[in-house]
């Protein structure tokens, strides 16, 4: 995340004061533990592995494809106490420094979550008790020309990675979903609804605790529309809207990072889990906080309307027609109570073997093979 991005005030681009999720149970369950964690050099892997340090794990493995990304959260964590010498360095959104480490450094993995024999050698060697799956392909209008590649990633890597850690008896695995997984109108929201259900298939087939976490849109994640409206207000340039009615669901880096940490320590096997994050927030708003921070909040807001591209939708949901919210396993949780039960989820084998198969005919259909089995999944 940039420094214009950790200079502004969550609490005021949310518009509101930010979840106290309950996850001190972490330390306990994440204590002595051997943890892997993919997408480690992602926007909120990064944040996730400095709390994750604070909780002296056994051992970290950090697993990414991105090369400068690793490298990067290599650097960072070269600046921790106790690997390198360094101060503490500050943790996200004015969380408390990381402590002093007394396990060993953490292992940095460049790989592809795709790669299955890789994954499987890496399980061997470093025998992770917990998986924090954060691996994942997320721009909508990538997904909409290019299905083959998030299909590839968020879904079938997702479900070798799921047989493997059943394998290997993991005793937690967390992955981390999207709001828009509910009522999917795109490729990567169908590939996330879909890793969903592979996820909890596999709370049916191990002893292990495999947990989904349903993200809304995390402020200060890269390639995230804050980003991009604070590279325009910097160039003076007008912020571009898609549409002025579209509205979406935020929360904080905070707030992500404590979710998957609960979700870790107290999540039941099968559930899908949640933070609260009160009404939704109109873009072109989150447009006018976010100039007002980092702008010049006198002046009048320009914007540029650009129009909706394919497989945005103008309002986000928490839960389907089939899904209810209850109260989670601790403060400040929802969980996703499902109508229909695991009634889907004997369908999960069947439907990762069509995409395979038609991934590996080049089949030009396989986006619409993949909206009708969301759809039909839902």
């Amino acid at each position: 995340m940039s420094l214009a991005l950790e200079r502004l005030d969550p609490t005021a681009l949310l518009g509101r004061p930010q979840v106290a999720v309950d996850c001190a149970g972490a330390s306990t369950a994440l204590g002595g533990r051997r943890i892997l964690v993919t997408g480690a050099g992602g926007s909120v892997g990064v944040p996730l592995v400095e709390r994750l340090l604070g909780l002296q794990p056994a051992q970290l493995v950090l697993l990414d494809s991105h090369e400068d990304s690793l490298f990067r959260l290599q650097r960072r964590l070269m600046g921790l106490n106790g690997w390198s010498g360094a101060a503490a360095a500050p943790g996200a959104e004015g969380s408390p420094p990381s402590p002093p480490l007394s396990s060993p450094a953490p292992q940095l993995v460049l790989a592809d979550v795709r790669n299955r024999d890789k994954m499987t050698k890496l399980f061997r060697e470093w025998e992770p008790e917990v998986v924090f799956h954060l691996a994942a392909y997320k721009h909508v209008h990538f997904g909409e020309a290019q299905p083959d590649e998030p299909i590839s990633v968020n879904v079938l890597a997702t479900h070798a990675l799921v047989e493997t850690a059943v394998a290997h008896s993991v005793q937690a695995f967390v992955y981390t979903s999207s709001d828009k997984a509910v009522n999917p109108p795109s490729i990567y929201g169908a590939t996330k609804r879909l890793a969903e259900l592979v996820v909890r298939w596999g709370a049916r087939q191990g002893r292990g605790r495999f947990v989904v976490v349903r993200f809304v849109n995390v402020l200060g994640t890269r390639g995230s529309v804050i980003e991009t409206f604070l590279e325009q207000v910097a160039a003076g340039q007008p912020l571009t809207i898609t549409d002025p009615a579209m509205t979406r669901y935020w929360m904080s880096q905070r707030e992500a990072v404590d979710l998957a940490l609960a979700a870790a320590a107290s999540g039941r096997s099968g559930t899908t889990l949640l933070v609260d994050p009160g009404p939704p927030v109109r873009v072109l708003d989150m447009a006018e906080r976010v100039r007002a921070l980092a702008g010049s909040p006198g002046s009048a807001l320009a914007t540029r309307v650009l129009g909706r591209r394919p497989g945005e939708r103008l309002a986000e949901e928490l839960a389907s027609a089939r899904e209810r919210l209850v109260p989670g396993p601790a403060c400040g949780l929802l969980a996703v109570e499902h109508v229909l039960g695991d009634a889907p989820l004997g369908r999960v084998p069947e439907y990762v073997a069509a995409l395979q198969a038609a991934l590996t005919r080049d089949d030009p259909a396989l986006g619409d093979q993949l909206m009708a089995l969301a759809r039909e999944l839902q």
